[in-house]
């Protein structure tokens, strides 16, 4: 937006972050100015939104924005032009009773709303009964992601995220299995709060996984890059970033069908395997990327085919075309 020469502001909950640290955390090359809620964390759900209904008016009511996006829904009430993007309805691994109310009434009066994905949409519709969500999906700088060709990667896997939902302890299992057929294989992974993970790593392939902790965006993209395949059997994924990150880097993706089937095409950039839980499965396709060179060669040339689709440049007139369609209707109803 701001290359576009847009005037761009953030306005953020809570905490706070030097730009130094937003650009090594987020590389990214612009860091518009931020404005803070609040600069300590919330206390309690309760405090959050008393905040947001009375600071983050505050707020916005003197910055004056023509369009306000928003990444989930707070109680703001901007009077120009709102975008409120759903990142999904379970995140978190279920869906609170209290959270689908407050989704259904805000996502109804807020603006108009985006799905980060077609199937996303399709659940927006089950769950909540809105049928006019636009999908419009997450960008990434694909001119950042290299790819390096298959002879120079290490014949190793990365799994991305350690939460409940990225479900670890199948691509652990699925390791154990491919290890037994490639005794030189590794398994990287990235995310914090390691330690309910690392008792279930066995004696005979302790050497061989790598927990690495949370790093940088920067050395992440190297990771990518650095490996044949990315694992990820999750339990539930409105987008997943993580396997667009890794087609812009040329690596293939195994993973669980809670991917959205318009972004991991089964057989074309990755396979898909059904059931999350099903390590059997899940290693059966990663050894057959480790070991397949010219069907790794074929996946890899088209994953970095599908990354170009989401290249943020694209994603940001998306949302600015949104933008001219909502005043447009907004107009009308004046």
């Amino acid at each position: 937006m701001v290359k576009k020469g847009h005037e761009v502001h953030i306005v953020s909950g809570c905490g706070y972050r030097a730009h130094e640290e937003i650009f090594r955390l987020f590389d990214v090359d612009v860091v518009p100015e931020i404005h803070y809620v609040k600069r300590g964390r919330f206390r309690s759900r309760v405090e959050e939104v008393m905040y947001w209904f009375i600071h983050g008016n505050r707020l916005l009511r003197n910055l004056k924005p023509d369009i306000v996006i928003m990444n989930g829904v707070v109680p703001c009430w901007p009077s120009r032009v709102r975008i409120i993007v759903c990142h999904g309805l379970k995140t978190g691994g279920s869906y609170l009773i209290t959270q689908k109310m407050y989704n259904n009434i805000m996502y109804r009066v807020m603006g108009s709303l985006v799905a980060v994905s077609l199937p996303l949409k399709q659940e927006i519709a089950s769950e909540l009964g809105i049928t006019d969500a636009t999908a419009v999906p997450i960008g990434l700088d694909a001119a950042k992601y290299s790819s390096l060709p298959l002879e120079q990667r290490e014949r190793a896997i990365l799994h991305v995220g350690t939460r409940p939902v990225k479900n670890l302890p199948t691509t652990l299992k699925a390791f154990e299995t491919i290890s037994k057929k490639i005794p030189e294989a590794k398994l990287y992974i990235t995310g914090g709060d390691i330690a309910q993970y690392q008792d279930l790593v066995k004696n005979e392939i302790k050497g061989r996984v790598r927990f690495l902790g949370i790093i940088s965006k920067r050395k992440l993209r190297v990771l990518y890059s650095k490996v044949v395949a990315v694992s990820a059997p999750s339990f539930y994924e409105s987008f997943s970033y993580a396997t667009l990150e890794a087609f812009a880097s040329g690596t293939p993706v195994a993973g669980s069908e809670a991917i959205p089937n318009d972004l991991l095409l089964d057989g074309y950039n990755g396979y898909w395997i059904k059931s999350p839980e099903d390590y059997e499965t899940l290693a059966n396709k990663l050894l057959d990327l480790l070991l397949n060179d010219s069907k790794w060669r074929s996946m890899s040339s088209n994953a970095k085919a599908t990354a170009s689709n989401y290249d943020i440049p694209k994603i940001a007139e998306a949302y600015l075309s949104l933008a001219r369609r909502s005043r447009a209707n907004l107009i009308l109803k004046l």
